[in-house]
């Protein structure tokens, strides 16, 4: 039997939908990835399962997460350490039950502080045709103190933000290595950061750079 039938024609016509399908998908999942992208707060979206592999980190979820010793991202999932896992796990059951359009607000023991979350599900079609059905958005509460420290730094010391978000990561993570592969840059990126972050604050050395955030944080 050949595509001239009525079967054929009915096979074609389920390809064509099929198709049109995925390509509103991909249109609609490109323009909220965009609009992601451009807001301060830090958000990603989260596909469920086991690990949990993360679809889209915004820049403001990249850098937060770069700084967190006990939850971050890696390798395309994100990654909780022993004491947030279970609770987090909790978390996204619980805002998967209650469904989309019903925002489900978590306080997670990261350090040094405790990370305020909402977490949301958001549907994207119901066709199993389709790459995704169901995303969970995970989105971070920044806290007083952190943007605090962030303001505290870009305005006593003319900082841009990313200088003034690698020295808060240098601060939480005390290694450049380590804030370099978890923020996803090379080692000589966020060594140029933070050269530029102890030239403008005077410090001229990692550990008074550390020493300065550890204050502004603190007051």
């Amino acid at each position: 039997m050949d595509d001239s039938t009525p079967c054929g024609q009915r096979e074609r016509r389920k390809r064509r939908e099929r198709n049109a399908d995925q390509l509103r998908w991909i249109a609609q999942a490109r323009s909220l990835a965009a609009a992601f992208d451009l807001l301060p707060q830090p958000m990603i979206l989260l596909l469920p399962g086991e690990p949990v592999r993360v679809w889209h980190a915004n820049a403001a979820a990249r850098h937060w997460f770069s700084s967190q010793p006990d939850l971050r991202l890696r390798d395309g999932a994100l990654m909780a350490g022993p004491t947030i896992a279970p609770q987090l796990g909790e978390a996204m059951n619980r805002a998967r039950a209650l469904g989309p359009g019903h925002a489900y607000q978590v306080n997670l023991p990261t350090r040094p502080e405790a990370t305020a979350a909402t977490l949301q599900v958001l549907e994207f079609g119901a066709s199993a045709d389709l790459p995704v059905g169901e995303i969970l958005m995970f989105a971070v509460h920044l806290s007083a103190s952190f943007e605090r420290g962030l303001h505290r730094l870009c305005h006593e010391f003319q900082l841009t933000r990313t200088e003034a978000e690698t020295a808060l990561g240098l601060y939480s993570m005390g290694s450049v290595d380590e804030l370099a592969r978890c923020n996803g840059k090379s080692v000589h990126t966020v060594r140029t950061q933070l050269k530029a972050a102890m030239q403008k604050t005077g410090t001229h050395t990692q550990a008074r750079l550390v020493a300065l955030v550890a204050n502004r944080l603190a007051a």
